[in-house]
Protein backbone atom coordinates (compact mmCIF):
# COMPACT_ATOMS: atom_id res chain seq x y z
CA UNK A 1 0.00 0.00 0.00
CA UNK A 2 2.90 2.42 -0.83
CA UNK A 3 2.77 5.57 -2.40
CA UNK A 4 1.93 4.73 -6.11
CA UNK A 5 4.42 6.17 -8.85
CA UNK A 6 1.95 6.23 -11.36
CA UNK A 7 1.12 9.29 -13.33
CA UNK A 8 -1.76 10.39 -15.50
CA UNK A 9 1.11 10.49 -18.46
CA UNK A 10 0.91 6.51 -17.50
CA UNK A 11 -2.50 6.03 -17.07
CA UNK A 12 -3.51 8.00 -20.40
CA UNK A 13 0.15 7.71 -22.49
CA UNK A 14 -2.15 7.99 -26.00
CA UNK A 15 -3.03 11.97 -25.42
CA UNK A 16 -4.02 11.81 -29.23
CA UNK A 17 -8.19 11.64 -29.48
CA UNK A 18 -9.85 8.41 -30.30
CA UNK A 19 -12.57 8.89 -32.84
CA UNK A 20 -15.55 6.72 -33.61
CA UNK A 21 -16.58 7.01 -37.28
CA UNK A 22 -20.98 5.71 -37.41
CA UNK A 23 -21.34 5.41 -41.27
CA UNK A 24 -23.36 3.11 -43.52
CA UNK A 25 -21.77 0.90 -45.64
CA UNK A 26 -22.99 2.84 -48.83
CA UNK A 27 -20.64 5.84 -47.97
CA UNK A 28 -17.52 3.61 -47.36
CA UNK A 29 -15.14 5.57 -49.74
CA UNK A 30 -16.07 8.57 -48.47
CA UNK A 31 -15.36 7.58 -44.64
CA UNK A 32 -12.19 6.20 -46.05
CA UNK A 33 -10.78 9.57 -47.25
CA UNK A 34 -12.17 11.03 -43.78
CA UNK A 35 -10.23 8.68 -41.73
CA UNK A 36 -7.10 9.11 -43.59
CA UNK A 37 -7.44 12.83 -43.20
CA UNK A 38 -8.16 12.55 -39.44
CA UNK A 39 -5.14 9.92 -38.95
CA UNK A 40 -2.81 12.38 -41.03
CA UNK A 41 -3.78 15.16 -38.59
CA UNK A 42 -3.02 13.17 -35.14
CA UNK A 43 -6.13 11.42 -34.47
CA UNK A 44 -6.52 7.55 -33.68
CA UNK A 45 -10.08 5.83 -35.50
CA UNK A 46 -11.90 3.41 -34.44
CA UNK A 47 -13.89 1.99 -37.41
CA UNK A 48 -15.10 -1.74 -37.43
CA UNK A 49 -14.30 -2.85 -41.09
CA UNK A 50 -13.30 -6.16 -39.09
CA UNK A 51 -14.77 -9.70 -40.89
CA UNK A 52 -16.93 -10.84 -37.69
CA UNK A 53 -16.12 -14.66 -36.89
CA UNK A 54 -18.72 -17.43 -36.32
CA UNK A 55 -19.37 -17.49 -32.48
CA UNK A 56 -18.33 -13.54 -32.74
CA UNK A 57 -20.98 -11.19 -30.97
CA UNK A 58 -20.86 -8.22 -33.47
CA UNK A 59 -22.35 -5.98 -31.58
CA UNK A 60 -20.34 -6.38 -28.35
CA UNK A 61 -17.07 -5.53 -30.71
CA UNK A 62 -19.03 -2.55 -31.89
CA UNK A 63 -19.96 -1.28 -27.88
CA UNK A 64 -16.23 -1.93 -27.57
CA UNK A 65 -14.86 0.44 -30.05
CA UNK A 66 -17.76 2.98 -28.76
CA UNK A 67 -16.48 2.64 -25.23
CA UNK A 68 -12.88 3.10 -26.27
CA UNK A 69 -13.54 6.41 -28.26
CA UNK A 70 -13.44 9.92 -27.02
CA UNK A 71 -15.83 11.39 -29.55
CA UNK A 72 -18.47 9.60 -31.94
CA UNK A 73 -18.31 10.82 -35.55
CA UNK A 74 -21.39 10.77 -37.50
CA UNK A 75 -21.53 10.48 -41.13
CA UNK A 76 -24.97 11.94 -42.08
CA UNK A 77 -26.06 10.42 -45.73
CA UNK A 78 -29.45 9.36 -46.49
CA UNK A 79 -27.85 5.67 -46.01
CA UNK A 80 -26.84 6.32 -42.15
CA UNK A 81 -30.28 7.91 -41.27
CA UNK A 82 -32.21 5.00 -42.89
CA UNK A 83 -29.94 2.64 -41.09
CA UNK A 84 -31.30 1.11 -37.77
CA UNK A 85 -27.51 0.17 -36.95
CA UNK A 86 -26.29 3.85 -37.02
CA UNK A 87 -29.52 4.56 -35.22
CA UNK A 88 -28.63 2.06 -32.48
CA UNK A 89 -24.90 3.36 -32.28
CA UNK A 90 -26.50 6.66 -31.68
CA UNK A 91 -28.45 5.35 -28.43
CA UNK A 92 -25.45 3.29 -27.00
CA UNK A 93 -23.07 6.36 -27.51
CA UNK A 94 -25.94 8.81 -25.71
CA UNK A 95 -26.33 6.55 -22.93
CA UNK A 96 -22.24 6.81 -22.40
CA UNK A 97 -22.57 10.66 -22.76
CA UNK A 98 -20.13 10.41 -25.62
CA UNK A 99 -19.45 13.67 -27.23
CA UNK A 100 -21.16 13.66 -30.64
CA UNK A 101 -19.59 15.55 -33.70
CA UNK A 102 -22.37 14.89 -36.81
CA UNK A 103 -21.25 16.07 -40.30
CA UNK A 104 -22.91 15.94 -43.50
CA UNK A 105 -21.63 13.62 -46.09
CA UNK A 106 -25.27 14.21 -48.26
CA UNK A 107 -27.90 16.18 -47.46
CA UNK A 108 -31.10 15.06 -45.55
CA UNK A 109 -34.12 16.32 -43.94
CA UNK A 110 -32.81 18.07 -41.08
CA UNK A 111 -36.21 16.74 -39.21
CA UNK A 112 -35.11 13.10 -39.67
CA UNK A 113 -31.51 13.76 -38.00
CA UNK A 114 -31.62 11.06 -34.49
CA UNK A 115 -32.74 13.59 -31.55
CA UNK A 116 -29.35 13.04 -29.75
CA UNK A 117 -28.19 14.86 -32.64
CA UNK A 118 -30.70 17.54 -33.76
CA UNK A 119 -29.19 20.35 -31.23
CA UNK A 120 -25.70 20.12 -32.16
CA UNK A 121 -23.83 22.14 -35.01
CA UNK A 122 -22.81 20.33 -37.75
CA UNK A 123 -20.26 20.53 -40.43
CA UNK A 124 -20.85 19.99 -44.34
CA UNK A 125 -18.98 18.02 -46.37
CA UNK A 126 -21.17 18.14 -49.38
CA UNK A 127 -18.43 19.65 -50.97
CA UNK A 128 -15.95 18.12 -52.28
CA UNK A 129 -13.50 21.16 -53.24
CA UNK A 130 -13.60 22.37 -49.66
CA UNK A 131 -12.78 19.14 -47.94
CA UNK A 132 -9.53 19.34 -46.70
CA UNK A 133 -10.85 22.94 -45.39
CA UNK A 134 -14.11 20.80 -43.59
CA UNK A 135 -11.53 18.37 -42.50
CA UNK A 136 -9.37 21.24 -40.90
CA UNK A 137 -12.57 22.57 -38.79
CA UNK A 138 -13.40 18.91 -37.91
CA UNK A 139 -10.02 18.27 -36.28
CA UNK A 140 -10.68 21.80 -34.59
CA UNK A 141 -13.55 20.65 -32.71
CA UNK A 142 -12.50 17.28 -31.74
CA UNK A 143 -9.15 18.89 -30.08
CA UNK A 144 -11.23 21.61 -27.97
CA UNK A 145 -11.37 20.20 -24.20
CA UNK A 146 -10.43 16.53 -24.87
CA UNK A 147 -8.99 16.42 -21.30
CA UNK A 148 -12.42 17.64 -19.96
CA UNK A 149 -14.48 15.33 -22.52
CA UNK A 150 -12.97 12.42 -21.69
CA UNK A 151 -13.95 12.96 -17.59
CA UNK A 152 -17.88 13.72 -18.82
CA UNK A 153 -17.56 10.29 -20.67
CA UNK A 154 -15.86 8.43 -17.63
CA UNK A 155 -17.99 9.66 -14.59
CA UNK A 156 -20.83 10.03 -17.34
CA UNK A 157 -20.30 5.79 -17.82
CA UNK A 158 -19.73 5.12 -13.45
CA UNK A 159 -23.05 7.38 -12.61
CA UNK A 160 -25.16 5.42 -15.40
CA UNK A 161 -23.67 1.86 -13.93
CA UNK A 162 -24.95 3.52 -10.49
CA UNK A 163 -28.40 4.16 -11.73
CA UNK A 164 -29.19 1.27 -13.21
CA UNK A 165 -27.87 -0.76 -9.93
CA UNK A 166 -30.61 1.33 -8.38
CA UNK A 167 -28.82 3.95 -6.80
CA UNK A 168 -27.61 2.10 -3.44
CA UNK A 169 -25.60 3.94 -0.73
CA UNK A 170 -22.81 3.17 -0.23
CA UNK A 171 -21.53 0.96 -2.53
CA UNK A 172 -18.78 -0.26 -4.61
CA UNK A 173 -19.67 1.57 -7.47
CA UNK A 174 -19.51 5.39 -5.47
CA UNK A 175 -16.38 7.69 -6.20
CA UNK A 176 -13.75 8.07 -3.38
CA UNK A 177 -10.98 9.91 -3.55
CA UNK A 178 -8.59 10.99 -5.19
CA UNK A 179 -11.22 10.47 -8.03
CA UNK A 180 -14.26 12.20 -6.02
CA UNK A 181 -11.82 14.94 -5.49
CA UNK A 182 -11.55 14.86 -9.11
CA UNK A 183 -14.81 15.07 -10.12
CA UNK A 184 -15.49 17.93 -8.14
CA UNK A 185 -13.49 19.79 -9.58
CA UNK A 186 -14.17 18.55 -13.13
CA UNK A 187 -18.09 20.09 -12.18
CA UNK A 188 -16.59 23.35 -11.98
CA UNK A 189 -14.35 23.98 -14.66
CA UNK A 190 -16.84 22.92 -17.32
CA UNK A 191 -15.42 25.20 -20.73
CA UNK A 192 -18.11 27.10 -21.95
CA UNK A 193 -18.32 25.07 -25.64
CA UNK A 194 -18.05 21.48 -23.70
CA UNK A 195 -21.86 19.54 -23.21
CA UNK A 196 -23.41 20.09 -19.84
CA UNK A 197 -22.84 17.10 -16.73
CA UNK A 198 -26.13 15.47 -16.95
CA UNK A 199 -28.08 15.75 -13.75
CA UNK A 200 -27.67 11.73 -13.40
CA UNK A 201 -23.89 12.09 -13.07
CA UNK A 202 -24.74 15.61 -10.97
CA UNK A 203 -26.24 13.75 -8.70
CA UNK A 204 -23.58 10.69 -8.54
CA UNK A 205 -20.68 12.83 -7.66
CA UNK A 206 -22.82 15.07 -5.11
CA UNK A 207 -24.26 11.47 -3.32
CA UNK A 208 -21.06 9.98 -3.43
CA UNK A 209 -19.18 13.13 -1.48
CA UNK A 210 -22.22 12.51 1.16
CA UNK A 211 -21.67 8.99 1.03
CA UNK A 212 -17.64 9.16 1.88
CA UNK A 213 -18.26 11.69 4.41
CA UNK A 214 -20.42 9.67 6.74
CA UNK A 215 -18.24 6.75 6.17
CA UNK A 216 -14.97 8.26 7.31
CA UNK A 217 -16.74 8.71 10.60
CA UNK A 218 -17.57 5.38 10.52
CA UNK A 219 -14.30 3.69 9.85
CA UNK A 220 -12.68 5.94 12.60
CA UNK A 221 -15.04 4.60 15.22
CA UNK A 222 -14.62 0.89 14.06
CA UNK A 223 -10.77 1.04 14.03
CA UNK A 224 -10.81 2.55 18.00
CA UNK A 225 -13.22 -0.29 18.49
CA UNK A 226 -11.27 -2.97 16.26
CA UNK A 227 -8.09 -2.20 18.17
CA UNK A 228 -9.04 -2.40 21.88
CA UNK A 229 -10.85 -5.58 21.09
CA UNK A 230 -7.67 -7.04 19.26
CA UNK A 231 -5.87 -6.27 22.31
CA UNK A 232 -8.12 -7.89 24.73
CA UNK A 233 -7.88 -10.87 22.82
CA UNK A 234 -4.10 -11.22 22.15
CA UNK A 235 -3.91 -10.66 26.17
CA UNK A 236 -6.44 -13.58 26.48
CA UNK A 237 -4.67 -16.12 24.46
CA UNK A 238 -1.20 -15.14 25.86
CA UNK A 239 -1.19 -17.87 28.20
CA UNK A 240 -1.93 -20.67 25.94
CA UNK A 241 -0.51 -19.93 22.32
CA UNK A 242 3.07 -19.35 21.49
CA UNK A 243 4.32 -16.35 20.34
CA UNK A 244 3.94 -16.98 16.50
CA UNK A 245 0.20 -18.24 17.06
CA UNK A 246 0.09 -14.85 18.78
CA UNK A 247 1.24 -12.53 16.15
CA UNK A 248 -0.82 -14.90 13.21
CA UNK A 249 -3.74 -13.40 15.16
CA UNK A 250 -2.81 -10.22 16.20
CA UNK A 251 -2.25 -9.75 12.19
CA UNK A 252 -5.70 -11.58 11.29
CA UNK A 253 -7.58 -9.50 13.60
CA UNK A 254 -5.79 -5.91 13.63
CA UNK A 255 -4.28 -6.14 9.79
CA UNK A 256 -5.77 -8.93 6.97
CA UNK A 257 -9.66 -8.75 8.49
CA UNK A 258 -9.91 -4.80 8.70
CA UNK A 259 -8.26 -4.55 5.29
CA UNK A 260 -10.51 -7.09 3.71
CA UNK A 261 -13.54 -5.37 5.30
CA UNK A 262 -12.85 -1.79 5.17
CA UNK A 263 -11.59 -1.62 2.16
CA UNK A 264 -12.36 -4.39 -0.34
CA UNK A 265 -16.01 -5.93 0.22
CA UNK A 266 -17.77 -2.24 0.35
CA UNK A 267 -16.74 -2.11 -3.33
CA UNK A 268 -16.99 -5.73 -4.70
CA UNK A 269 -19.43 -5.58 -7.21
CA UNK A 270 -22.58 -7.11 -6.65
CA UNK A 271 -24.06 -9.78 -8.58
CA UNK A 272 -26.42 -7.21 -10.13
CA UNK A 273 -23.81 -5.19 -11.55
CA UNK A 274 -21.51 -7.97 -13.03
CA UNK A 275 -24.76 -8.70 -15.01
CA UNK A 276 -24.81 -5.27 -16.42
CA UNK A 277 -21.20 -4.79 -17.23
CA UNK A 278 -20.16 -4.63 -21.10
CA UNK A 279 -17.15 -5.12 -22.82
CA UNK A 280 -14.72 -2.00 -22.51
CA UNK A 281 -15.96 -0.99 -19.50
CA UNK A 282 -13.65 -0.94 -16.15
CA UNK A 283 -13.99 -1.63 -12.34
CA UNK A 284 -11.77 -1.98 -9.25
CA UNK A 285 -12.53 -3.72 -6.39
CA UNK A 286 -11.20 -2.25 -3.26
CA UNK A 287 -10.94 1.27 -2.49
CA UNK A 288 -9.16 3.95 -4.46
CA UNK A 289 -7.61 6.67 -2.39
CA UNK A 290 -4.87 9.47 -2.86
CA UNK A 291 -1.35 7.74 -3.47
CA UNK A 292 -2.62 4.33 -2.68
CA UNK A 293 -2.88 1.39 -5.68
CA UNK A 294 -4.03 -1.76 -3.58
CA UNK A 295 -5.71 -3.85 -6.35
CA UNK A 296 -5.18 -3.90 -9.87
CA UNK A 297 -7.51 -2.28 -12.23
CA UNK A 298 -9.92 -4.42 -14.31
CA UNK A 299 -11.32 -4.64 -18.20
CA UNK A 300 -13.91 -6.52 -19.10
CA UNK A 301 -13.14 -8.42 -22.77
CA UNK A 302 -16.11 -9.06 -25.20
CA UNK A 303 -16.40 -12.36 -26.75
CA UNK A 304 -15.63 -14.31 -29.54
CA UNK A 305 -13.18 -15.91 -31.60
CA UNK A 306 -9.58 -15.70 -33.17
CA UNK A 307 -6.98 -17.78 -34.79
CA UNK A 308 -4.16 -18.95 -32.35
CA UNK A 309 -0.98 -19.38 -33.52
CA UNK A 310 1.26 -18.24 -36.33
CA UNK A 311 1.27 -18.83 -40.02
CA UNK A 312 2.79 -21.89 -41.33
CA UNK A 313 5.52 -19.18 -43.36
CA UNK A 314 5.82 -16.78 -40.09
CA UNK A 315 6.43 -18.99 -37.27
CA UNK A 316 9.77 -19.58 -36.17
CA UNK A 317 9.59 -23.37 -35.02
CA UNK A 318 6.78 -25.78 -34.41
CA UNK A 319 5.89 -23.66 -30.93
CA UNK A 320 3.34 -21.69 -32.44
CA UNK A 321 2.11 -24.33 -34.83
CA UNK A 322 -0.42 -25.57 -35.92
CA UNK A 323 -2.68 -22.34 -36.30
CA UNK A 324 -6.24 -23.23 -34.86
CA UNK A 325 -9.17 -21.07 -33.91
CA UNK A 326 -10.07 -20.39 -30.24
CA UNK A 327 -13.39 -19.70 -29.54
CA UNK A 328 -14.40 -17.37 -25.98
CA UNK A 329 -17.74 -17.55 -25.79
CA UNK A 330 -17.68 -16.46 -21.86
CA UNK A 331 -16.61 -12.60 -21.11
CA UNK A 332 -14.20 -12.25 -18.84
CA UNK A 333 -11.59 -9.44 -17.23
CA UNK A 334 -8.46 -9.16 -17.52
CA UNK A 335 -6.11 -6.44 -15.63
CA UNK A 336 -5.75 -3.55 -17.26
CA UNK A 337 -1.99 -3.26 -16.54
CA UNK A 338 0.78 -5.42 -15.32
CA UNK A 339 0.44 -6.59 -11.43
CA UNK A 340 3.01 -3.59 -10.01
CA UNK A 341 5.12 -3.50 -6.99
CA UNK A 342 2.37 -1.15 -4.96
CA UNK A 343 -0.61 -3.95 -5.76
CA UNK A 344 2.32 -6.87 -4.60
CA UNK A 345 3.52 -4.85 -1.61
CA UNK A 346 -0.54 -4.98 -0.47
CA UNK A 347 -0.18 -7.81 -0.53
CA UNK A 348 2.66 -8.76 1.38
CA UNK A 349 1.01 -5.96 4.32
CA UNK A 350 -2.22 -7.42 3.90
CA UNK A 351 -1.62 -11.07 3.21
CA UNK A 352 0.63 -13.68 2.14
CA UNK A 353 2.92 -12.43 -0.56
CA UNK A 354 6.92 -12.93 0.07
CA UNK A 355 8.14 -9.58 1.53
CA UNK A 356 11.78 -10.86 -0.11
CA UNK A 357 10.71 -10.08 -3.65
CA UNK A 358 13.29 -7.77 -4.77
CA UNK A 359 13.42 -4.76 -7.64
CA UNK A 360 16.48 -5.99 -8.80
CA UNK A 361 17.33 -1.97 -8.41
CA UNK A 362 14.90 -1.12 -11.25
CA UNK A 363 12.57 0.67 -9.26
CA UNK A 364 9.18 -0.53 -7.21
CA UNK A 365 6.14 1.46 -7.07
CA UNK A 366 4.20 1.47 -10.43
CA UNK A 367 6.66 -0.85 -11.93
CA UNK A 368 5.71 -4.22 -12.63
CA UNK A 369 6.55 -6.45 -10.22
CA UNK A 370 9.32 -8.33 -11.52
CA UNK A 371 11.48 -11.97 -9.80
CA UNK A 372 8.35 -13.71 -9.37
CA UNK A 373 7.55 -17.53 -9.59
CA UNK A 374 4.28 -18.93 -11.12
CA UNK A 375 4.15 -20.11 -7.28
CA UNK A 376 4.36 -16.37 -5.76
CA UNK A 377 1.79 -15.22 -9.06
CA UNK A 378 -0.65 -17.81 -7.55
CA UNK A 379 -0.33 -16.88 -4.17
CA UNK A 380 -1.03 -13.55 -5.38
CA UNK A 381 -4.27 -14.39 -6.65
CA UNK A 382 -5.59 -17.02 -4.24
CA UNK A 383 -5.30 -13.57 -1.60
CA UNK A 384 -6.80 -11.51 -4.03
CA UNK A 385 -9.54 -14.00 -4.13
CA UNK A 386 -9.75 -14.01 -0.21
CA UNK A 387 -9.93 -10.08 0.03
CA UNK A 388 -12.95 -10.14 -3.09
CA UNK A 389 -14.76 -13.16 -2.47
CA UNK A 390 -14.21 -13.58 -6.27
CA UNK A 391 -12.53 -15.47 -8.48
CA UNK A 392 -9.45 -13.64 -9.20
CA UNK A 393 -6.70 -16.00 -11.36
CA UNK A 394 -4.05 -15.98 -14.03
CA UNK A 395 -5.23 -16.10 -17.59
CA UNK A 396 -4.80 -19.20 -19.76
CA UNK A 397 -2.53 -18.97 -23.10
CA UNK A 398 -5.58 -18.72 -24.88
CA UNK A 399 -7.30 -15.91 -23.09
CA UNK A 400 -3.53 -14.22 -23.19
CA UNK A 401 -3.03 -14.25 -27.05
CA UNK A 402 -7.11 -13.70 -27.74
CA UNK A 403 -6.40 -10.14 -25.14
CA UNK A 404 -2.65 -9.07 -26.64
CA UNK A 405 -4.39 -9.16 -30.28
CA UNK A 406 -7.33 -7.21 -29.56
CA UNK A 407 -9.12 -8.16 -31.98
CA UNK A 408 -6.38 -7.75 -35.00
CA UNK A 409 -4.56 -10.67 -37.03
CA UNK A 410 -1.01 -9.17 -37.76
CA UNK A 411 1.82 -9.92 -36.59
CA UNK A 412 2.31 -7.25 -33.95
CA UNK A 413 -0.85 -5.87 -31.52
CA UNK A 414 -0.49 -2.59 -33.50
CA UNK A 415 0.68 -3.70 -37.23
CA UNK A 416 2.37 -6.21 -39.61
CA UNK A 417 6.27 -4.20 -38.18
CA UNK A 418 7.95 -3.62 -34.76
CA UNK A 419 7.79 0.12 -35.49
CA UNK A 420 9.01 2.49 -32.87
CA UNK A 421 8.31 2.95 -29.09
CA UNK A 422 4.68 0.96 -29.12
CA UNK A 423 6.49 -1.17 -26.20
CA UNK A 424 10.06 -2.18 -24.30
CA UNK A 425 12.16 -4.79 -25.88
CA UNK A 426 16.09 -4.32 -27.35
CA UNK A 427 14.73 -2.80 -30.58
CA UNK A 428 11.58 -1.42 -29.79
CA UNK A 429 12.53 2.14 -29.64
CA UNK A 430 12.13 3.18 -26.17
CA UNK A 431 13.59 5.09 -23.62
CA UNK A 432 14.07 1.26 -21.78
CA UNK A 433 15.03 -0.52 -24.92
CA UNK A 434 17.62 -3.05 -22.91
CA UNK A 435 17.95 -1.45 -19.91
CA UNK A 436 14.83 -2.01 -17.53
CA UNK A 437 10.97 -1.91 -17.08
CA UNK A 438 9.03 0.93 -18.02
CA UNK A 439 6.14 2.21 -15.36
CA UNK A 440 3.50 0.46 -16.42
CA UNK A 441 1.17 2.27 -18.98
CA UNK A 442 4.45 3.79 -20.92
CA UNK A 443 2.68 2.74 -24.35
CA UNK A 444 -0.44 3.33 -25.82
CA UNK A 445 -2.79 0.03 -25.12
CA UNK A 446 -4.28 -2.07 -27.44
CA UNK A 447 -7.90 -2.30 -29.31
CA UNK A 448 -9.22 -3.53 -26.05
CA UNK A 449 -7.81 -1.00 -23.91
CA UNK A 450 -4.97 -3.46 -22.42
CA UNK A 451 -1.47 -1.71 -21.75
CA UNK A 452 1.65 -3.77 -22.31
CA UNK A 453 0.29 -6.69 -23.51
CA UNK A 454 3.91 -7.44 -25.15
CA UNK A 455 7.07 -6.46 -24.28
CA UNK A 456 8.40 -4.66 -20.76
CA UNK A 457 8.02 -8.32 -18.72
CA UNK A 458 7.14 -12.14 -19.28
CA UNK A 459 3.91 -13.17 -17.88
CA UNK A 460 3.09 -16.09 -16.31
CA UNK A 461 0.06 -17.57 -17.64
CA UNK A 462 -1.93 -21.05 -16.05
CA UNK A 463 -1.26 -23.74 -18.52
CA UNK A 464 1.76 -26.11 -18.75
CA UNK A 465 4.16 -25.91 -21.46
CA UNK A 466 3.34 -27.94 -24.70
CA UNK A 467 6.01 -28.30 -28.00
CA UNK A 468 3.37 -27.43 -30.01
CA UNK A 469 -0.50 -26.97 -30.34
CA UNK A 470 -1.87 -30.52 -31.52
CA UNK A 471 -4.62 -31.05 -29.22
CA UNK A 472 -4.66 -27.83 -28.09
CA UNK A 473 -8.38 -26.53 -26.44
CA UNK A 474 -9.73 -24.34 -28.33
CA UNK A 475 -12.52 -23.26 -25.93
CA UNK A 476 -9.87 -20.62 -24.40
CA UNK A 477 -9.30 -23.33 -21.37
CA UNK A 478 -6.84 -23.82 -19.57
CA UNK A 479 -4.33 -26.67 -21.30
CA UNK A 480 -3.11 -28.76 -17.70
CA UNK A 481 -3.23 -32.23 -19.66
CA UNK A 482 -0.07 -33.56 -20.87
CA UNK A 483 3.34 -31.62 -21.41
CA UNK A 484 5.59 -30.13 -18.71
CA UNK A 485 3.93 -29.40 -15.77
CA UNK A 486 7.11 -28.23 -13.97
CA UNK A 487 7.13 -25.70 -16.19
CA UNK A 488 4.61 -23.24 -17.02
CA UNK A 489 4.11 -20.65 -20.49
CA UNK A 490 5.10 -17.08 -20.24
CA UNK A 491 3.92 -14.78 -22.40
CA UNK A 492 4.69 -11.02 -23.74
CA UNK A 493 8.40 -11.10 -24.19
CA UNK A 494 10.34 -8.41 -22.31
CA UNK A 495 12.61 -5.64 -22.12
CA UNK A 496 15.95 -7.23 -22.54
CA UNK A 497 14.85 -9.50 -25.82
CA UNK A 498 14.62 -8.90 -29.41
CA UNK A 499 11.82 -7.66 -31.04
CA UNK A 500 10.38 -11.13 -32.37
CA UNK A 501 9.68 -12.28 -29.11
CA UNK A 502 7.00 -9.44 -28.57
CA UNK A 503 5.23 -11.17 -31.46
CA UNK A 504 1.56 -11.48 -30.50
CA UNK A 505 2.02 -14.98 -31.16
CA UNK A 506 5.21 -15.90 -29.24
CA UNK A 507 5.28 -18.19 -26.63
CA UNK A 508 7.68 -19.55 -24.07
CA UNK A 509 8.27 -21.73 -20.91
CA UNK A 510 10.37 -21.13 -17.65
CA UNK A 511 10.63 -23.71 -14.95
CA UNK A 512 7.63 -22.73 -12.46
CA UNK A 513 9.55 -22.27 -9.34
CA UNK A 514 12.07 -20.05 -10.87
CA UNK A 515 12.34 -16.21 -10.33
CA UNK A 516 13.84 -13.77 -12.75
CA UNK A 517 14.34 -9.93 -13.02
CA UNK A 518 11.64 -10.01 -16.69
CA UNK A 519 9.46 -12.42 -15.25
CA UNK A 520 6.00 -10.91 -13.66
CA UNK A 521 2.29 -11.65 -14.19
CA UNK A 522 -1.06 -10.15 -15.60
CA UNK A 523 -4.43 -11.44 -13.78
CA UNK A 524 -7.94 -12.22 -14.77
CA UNK A 525 -11.28 -12.35 -13.04
CA UNK A 526 -13.98 -14.53 -14.03
CA UNK A 527 -17.15 -12.67 -14.70
CA UNK A 528 -20.72 -14.65 -13.96
CA UNK A 529 -23.18 -13.93 -16.27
Amino acid sequence: MGPSQRTDQARRPDTSARIFVSYSRSDIAFVDRLETALKSRGFATLIDRSDIFAFEDWWKRIEALIAAADTVVFVISPGSIASDICRREVRFAAALNKRFAPIVYRSVDLTTIPLELSRLNLIFFDDDSRFDENANRLAGALSTNIDWIRKHTEFGERAERWHLAGRPEPHGLMLRPPLLDEGERWITARPPTAPEPTEATRSFIATSRRVFDREMKRTRRIKLAIYSLSISVIIGVAGWANEERIMAFKRAWTITDPFMRLRVRPFVLTAATEQTLRAGQTFRECAVERETDDCPEMVVLPVGSFMMGASSDAAPGVSELPRHRVVIAKPFAASKFEITFDEWDTCVETGDCDPRISDSGRGRGSRPVINVSWYDAQTYVEWLSKMTGRTYRLLTESEYEYAARGGTRTIYPWGEDVGHGNANCDGCGSKWDNLETAPVGSFAPNRFGLYDMVGNVWKWVEDCFHDDYDNAPDDGSAWLKGGNCDSRVVRGGSWGLAPTTVRSSNRDANIAVGRSYSLSFRVARTIEQ
